[in-house]
């Protein structure tokens, strides 16, 4: 199996959680076997097997006897993750001291300090720091950090459920039936995937004109995500610690709709009850409007599935972040942390700094990955300098930076 660039492994993840866009579809998955009767509101949550309209206090009754309840969302949806706290803190406060959180946005490695976190022995920097977040998430951490905190404040234990990336970079390479023994040893067991997730994803991907090879590692990779996920929820909630909890799993959307990914893959390892519950941003013109190249032109097919057991309506709204930006992409790939981009009329363009640049520290702290640049300026405010040591044609620069707010997804 020929080896796909790390861009293609992150748009695969991408469309499959549905962290920066949903589906515009020609087709439809289906899901809803009632007729909508109205325009859904804000807040409005429905009881999908029964087209009923239920209250929250419903919802969290009725979800309060399931040993996993699965919440999926759009990464950048403020009222998803929202949503996701309500229904920790209310699981909470009906069971106190009986509630685990699950997360696909760390990896097994970041165990420990996610333990560290959740004792509160780290601060937000150092957490940070240990987790590696820049590195393997990317997300602002402003969107979770309302839910960390929760868990911190009520010692709730807090479950890494990604694989490592040593794991996925050697499945990405070589493709699961070529893996070394010594990786082959490391790989939660791997079943064939649901025939109709098949169905979806391979509409999915049709849209961006991959080969058939490129395809199939793509869902390598996403089936190497969803079965460690699943192997880390049962093996936490089969343990002495987390054997008399509930947990709350969160993930992107399409990791826990229709419950083909992980909602399958759990209970063919432990057979327990389990609801899916999806925040749904309700789309209009306007918001198409404001928010362009958040949909994606896909053909889905029909499947005879549900779509979750509950929806509930959410405003879509972005975080609004007061944290400036450097401007730069920068890269550890080859060794040194290098500048390979500047962005037009950027803080960084407009200090001086180049394409090519070593970036050796910021502030005085060192820099050894390219998650050092991100970190660092992210605890910066609008309007703040910094100091860039640098390395440019064997010699060594300090250049100051006033730092201020742009668009875009660099640091």
């Amino acid at each position: 199996m020929r080896p796909f660039s790390k861009s293609l492994i992150i748009m695969a993840l991408s469309l499959a959680t549905a962290a920066c866009a949903t589906p515009d579809r020609h087709g439809s998955v289906g899901g809803f076997p009632y007729p909508a009767t109205h325009k859904p509101s804000p807040e409005e949550i429905q009881h999908v097997p029964t087209g009923l309209k239920i209250t929250q206090d419903d919802l969290f009754t009725m979800i309060g006897g399931s040993r996993i309840v699965y919440v999926g969302e759009a990464h950048d949806s403020v009222n998803a993750h929202r949503v996701q706290l309500d229904i920790i803190r209310a699981l909470h406060q009906h069971s106190p001291g009986k509630i685990a959180i699950g997360m696909e946005m760390f990896r097994t490695p970041q165990q420990l300090a996610l333990n560290r976190w959740t004792e509160g022995k780290l601060t937000e920097v150092d957490f940070l720091k240990e987790a590696n977040w820049y590195g393997n998430w990317k997300s602002d951490f402003g969107y979770y950090r309302d839910i960390l905190n929760f868990a911190k404040d009520y010692g709730l234990d807090v479950v890494a459920l990604n694989p490592s990336k040593v794991l996925q970079k050697e499945v990405s390479r070589s493709g699961i039936g070529h893996v070394s023994p010594e990786i082959r040893a490391q790989l939660p067991e791997i079943a064939e995937m649901d025939p109709y997730q098949r169905m979806v994803l391979k509409g999915l991907f049709s849209g961006h004109d991959q080969s058939k090879g490129k395809v199939e590692s793509m869902m390598e990779v996403l089936s190497l995500w969803e079965e460690s996920m699943a192997e880390n929820v049962v093996d936490y909630l089969s343990s002495k610690q987390g054997r008399d909890k509930q947990m709350v799993v969160i993930t992107g959307a399409w990791h826990v709709q229709y419950g083909f990914g992980v909602p399958k893959k759990v209970l063919r390892r432990l057979p327990v009850s389990y609801a899916i519950v999806l925040p749904r941003d309700i789309t209009d013109d306007s918001h198409r409007k404001k928010h362009p190249g958040r949909e994606m032109k896909v053909d889905l097919p029909e499947i005879p599935l549900l779509i979750a057991d509950f929806i509930w309506m959410v405003e879509y709204k972005q975080l609004v972040s007061d944290k400036p930006k450097l401007g730069v992409w920068v890269s550890d790939q080859d060794g040194p942390v290098l500048i390979h981009a500047v962005a037009k009329g950027s803080p960084a363009e407009k200090a001086g700094i180049l394409i090519g640049d070593e970036v050796l520290r910021f502030d005085g702290q060192s820099i050894h990955r390219d998650e050092d640049v991100y970190l660092y300026v992210s605890q910066k405010k609008v309007g703040d300098s910094a100091t860039l040591s640098i390395r440019r044609n064997g010699k060594e620069l300090n250049i100051d930076v006033k730092l201020f707010r742009i668009t875009g997804q660099q640091p």
